[in-house]
């Protein structure tokens, strides 16, 4: 399937990168003018059957990038993989299909705010099994189930994480107006919560 990477270029999330290694096929965007250009990802989304996009975020969308409910209209059409903090809330709220993630703690301040106990070595591991995984199930029909097999490990990181690794592949008729409705709420939405675009690295931002 044709695929389109948008990963916006930022230290914290470089494990991730290991996800679309060794795919040659791949159009990768990383440079952040082209993520913030609303015209360019709008051609280029057009132009692929499968749209991944991780990095930090919320439920409104991905930060550092114009991917953002304003897009849906164009992502309700395509296959997406979504892995960012609180992506589910975006892809249940909007109604796309594909392969998601919840709250994915990848830092070790994080798994503080959870009151979960590990090390950065940890984290590390935790990281890399998921990209390292994701990588050699991505392209598999069967890709939830599959990363939920092989992301495992005694470490409650992991095991926090993989509870919150989802897949949605049901929306019907009814489902799509509901969401058309909840898209035109947008503005107002954005307007009233006030989020900041440039995301800093507070809890919630992450992956």
């Amino acid at each position: 399937m044709k695929t389109l990477v948008v990963h916006p270029d930022d230290r914290s999330t470089d494990f991730l990168k290991k996800i679309y290694l060794n795919k040659p096929d791949w159009t990768i965007i990383n440079d952040p003018m082209t993520c913030r250009s609303r015209k360019e990802i709008t051609s280029l989304i057009k132009a692929h059957g499968r749209i991944i996009m991780m990095g930090h975020g919320h439920p409104y969308g991905l930060f550092f990038s114009c991917i953002d409910p304003e897009m849906v209209y164009l992502l309700r059409e395509k296959l997406c993989v979504c892995i960012w903090c609180n992506a589910d809330q975006f892809v249940q709220k909007y109604g796309l299909r594909g392969f998601y993630t919840g709250m994915f703690i990848s830092e070790v301040n994080e798994a503080r705010y959870f009151n979960i106990e590990t090390t950065q070595e940890k984290i590390d591991y935790s990281n890399n099994l998921f990209a390292t995984e994701l990588n050699k199930h991505i392209d598999m029909i069967c890709v939830h189930s599959l990363i939920k097999e092989s992301y495992i490990g005694d470490d409650p990181v992991i095991q926090y994480n993989n509870d919150r690794l989802y897949e949605r592949d049901d929306i019907d008729d009814t489902d799509r107006m509901e969401r058309d409705l909840a898209a035109r709420d947008l503005k107002d939405e954005m307007d009233d919560d006030d989020l900041d675009p440039a995301g800093g690295h507070g809890l919630y931002s992450h992956i």
